[in-house]
């Protein structure tokens, strides 16, 4: 393993924003794409209303799109502003090189990982007002419906299926970690979606 693939194995299994700002760093220029990275650093984890306190905007992204897409048909224009917004903020629209889509990739299956992280707590899944607690298989199937949702579903709703199949292929690979039995949950929510 060179310096780059070392660097890049540490830098996109880590999820806290410090660690990974400390690798970014002490990398320097010897990553070839240093520039992107970090630019995608910045946009991901700087909050624009306090520059000194790392947000995660993707992490909020993941919580937002699949209540974006349960609204799609409320107000169709209203939800294709949104999710064009949002594509161009992923940058799927850009023009990036091979490279680039690499790390994008990466970086997409990163946030998607601290996700799923997040979805083995004691209140995620749960109903009633949290007093009905979900079985760790619902948990999954939970993700499995929200990551969906978010990728897959919204490029359905919108017509953008090539500009958000590179997120939706991160996505669902970081989910086949999580949850091997993922595809039938993807599979009756597109037929779903075709009724």
């Amino acid at each position: 393993m060179d310096g780059t693939d070392a660097f890049r194995a540490k830098y996109f299994a880590e999820k806290d924003p410090e660690v990974r700002l400390s690798l970014l760093e002490s990398s320097g220029d010897k990553e070839p794409e240093a520039a992107f990275l970090a630019r995608l650093y910045k946009e991901r984890y700087s909050d624009p209303r306090n520059p000194e306190r790392k947000v995660d905007n993707w992490l909020w992204k993941f919580v937002y799109l699949p209540g974006l897409y349960k609204k799609r048909n409320i107000s169709k224009s209203a939800f294709q502003k949104e999710a064009g917004l949002t594509i161009k903020e992923l940058h799927l629209d850009e023009n990036l090189t091979g490279e680039q889509r690499e790390l994008l990739y990466l970086e997409f299956r990163n946030a998607a990982h601290r996700y799923l992280s997040t979805c083995n707590g004691d209140r995620y899944g749960s109903r009633l007002f949290g007093l009905k607690k979900a079985t760790p298989e619902e948990k999954k199937e939970k993700a499995a419906e929200e990551l969906w949702m978010m990728s897959r579903g919204i490029a359905l709703a919108t017509g953008k299926t090539v500009s958000m199949g590179l997120f939706q292929k991160a996505l669902f690979d970081e989910l086949e970690d999580f949850f091997p039995g993922f595809r039938t949950v993807c599979d009756r929510l597109e037929q779903q979606f075709f009724k």
